[in-house]
């Protein structure tokens, strides 16, 4: 008797639970903002590219060709085999109204209130000065939501987008170059941060990985990870005091916004740096 009571009881539970998912699907404000969300996905086909800062060749005025690092930083050395797993990815960096809805879902007090009713702190604008707990907790909270694998991406998963599955090209625009105004902020820009597709995306269709805002992965950070790194879908080390932040924002120059260059932040750090998620599914994600 006892066995059945039990039994029945793990099954109420568990509907319960069910149940509970159910009715935030059946929300239809929330189920709105799922299917918005999974129809700003990229699906980013896996392979093997090679990792870091591999170089080019230049040929100077003379004729002669000597091989040139995209960045001097040892951290993105050496280049190194990669192959990572199919995954999606948001083709847009996370909004301000994007960020206000998990906020008030997960009654959280608003980012940046002091911001309110400057242009830069819109709905349509991108979210930053968030902090890598921030940015865990809302990839964290898109999958608790509609059920799918959600996370922030790995170092790997990043560059490999932003590289567009791998070119050799210094930035992530349409061509691989900064056009200042056409592709990227020109001098009549804004100082801070524009809406997502203010500018045209990588040929994978993934906007805004070099500049507007920073973005935090998920890997801690180690200098000479590189070194040591497994070619299967590499994680970062196991354990660390900062994590990761690449693309970086509007500050800085051009050399600066390589998209090579790796930076590392202490979990309490805000910045300028907002989200992007992936999710870990090898299949096209669609909308109900």
């Amino acid at each position: 008797m006892k066995h059945i009571v039990a039994i029945l009881t793990a099954a109420l539970l568990i509907a319960g639970l069910v149940g509970c998912k159910k009715s935030k699907a059946a929300d239809p404000e929330m189920q709105a903002f799922i299917d918005m969300t999974l129809s700003n996905l990229v699906l980013v086909e896996g392979g093997t590219f090679i990792m870091g800062d591999a170089g080019r060749e230049v040929t100077d005025e003379n004729g002669n060709t000597n091989h040139q690092f995209w960045t001097g930083d040892a951290d993105t050395h050496p280049a190194h085999k990669v192959t990572l797993d199919s995954y999606s990815i948001q083709k847009h960096e996370v909004t301000y109204g994007e960020y206000d809805y998990f906020s008030k879902v997960t009654e959280r007090e608003l980012h940046k209130t002091i911001a309110l009713g400057n242009v830069y702190r819109g709905p349509d604008y991108p979210v930053w000065g968030i902090t890598w707990q921030g940015a865990k907790e809302y990839c964290d909270w898109l999958g608790e939501i509609s059920g799918l694998p959600f996370d922030l991406p790995s170092e790997a998963q990043w560059e490999y987008a932003a590289r567009s599955r791998g070119l050799n090209v210094p930035f992530a625009t349409d061509n691989g170059l900064l056009n200042f105004g056409r592709n990227y902020a020109g001098e009549n820009a804004p100082w801070h941060p524009e809406p997502p597709g203010t500018y045209p995306p990588n040929p994978l269709g993934i906007f805004d990985m070099s500049g507007n805002v920073s973005e935090w992965v998920k890997d801690w950070y180690s200098w000479n990870y590189y070194q040591n790194s497994p070619e299967k879908n590499p994680q970062g080390p196991k354990s660390g005091s900062e994590k990761i932040m690449r693309g970086f924002g509007v500050v800085g120059s051009s050399d600066f916004k390589q998209l090579y260059r790796r930076a590392e932040r202490s979990l309490s750090d805000k910045d300028d740096t907002g989200i992007r998620c992936v999710i870990n599914r090898p299949d096209p994600v669609t909308k109900n």
